[in-house]
């Protein structure tokens, strides 16, 4: 009888975190607008909203608009052989023997910095760099490194 209230309580928490998860976010037609105008082709969009600000998340891509339609910030997976000449010579002198395990460019405002995660076994870190090949942030990641 223990395992039956158990297995019913499991359940419906799954059930109501599913439900909470699945919500449909109310998209404002300013933000909506914006992003059909700038993401014509986009396919397969998922929205979330946290804090007055609408994320969009696509293909490669994650954007997140203001509720008057203004585009705040992006990220996009890119390919390694996609960042400039300085992150890439940076990467080689001052991690040496690291190699690019994920790149994504972050753009906010006029400002674009890329964030790599770099692997050396059995060590990760998430390093992130200015356009022009300076290290803004560089720490090693321990949920990674656990893996």
């Amino acid at each position: 009888m223990k395992h039956l209230i158990l297995i019913l309580l499991m359940g419906t928490a799954v059930s109501s975190y599913a439900q909470k998860s699945d919500q449909p976010v109310n998209v404002p037609a300013a933000v909506a607008k914006s992003f059909q105008q700038q993401y014509p082709q986009a396919t397969g969009v998922k929205w979330k909203s946290k804090d007055n600000q609408y994320k969009a998340e696509f293909e490669k891509h994650d954007v997140w608009y203001d509720a008057t339609g203004k585009l705040v910030k992006q990220k996009e997976d890119i390919k390694d052989t996609d960042l400039p000449a300085a992150v890439k010579q940076a990467v080689q002198q001052q991690f040496a023997g690291y190699t690019i395990h994920d790149a994504d460019k972050h753009t906010e405002g006029t400002v674009v910095t890329y964030k790599l995660e770099l692997k050396k076994s059995p060590e990760k870190r998430d390093v992130i760099f200015s356009a022009d090949g300076k290290v803004l942030k560089n720490e090693i990641d321990d949920k990674k490194k656990k893996k």
